[in-house]
């Protein structure tokens, strides 16, 4: 949704609801700010397991699965 979308929905909408749209508006920005300060990080072992498998995964020396089945029968070898 665009802001001009917006702005023409808060321009047809009554003046008595401008307080509560108004209202609406803050909350929804307060909660997306407290989103972002939440944002979660990995824990340092998981960022590291995440960077080696990226690695792995750019490395073709390392033998890789196309196929569920052949993985799970290799590991259970």
């Amino acid at each position: 949704m665009s802001y001009e979308t917006v702005l023409e929905q808060v321009r047809a909408a009554p003046e008595a609801c401008l307080d509560e749209i108004s209202s609406i508006i803050r909350y929804v920005v307060y909660r997306y700010q407290q989103d972002v300060e939440e944002d979660i990080q990995p824990s340092a072992q998981l960022a590291a397991a995440m960077q080696e498998a990226l690695q792995i995964c750019d490395d073709s020396s390392v033998e890789g699965y196309t196929d569920l089945n052949v993985l799970f029968a290799d590991l259970n070898t």
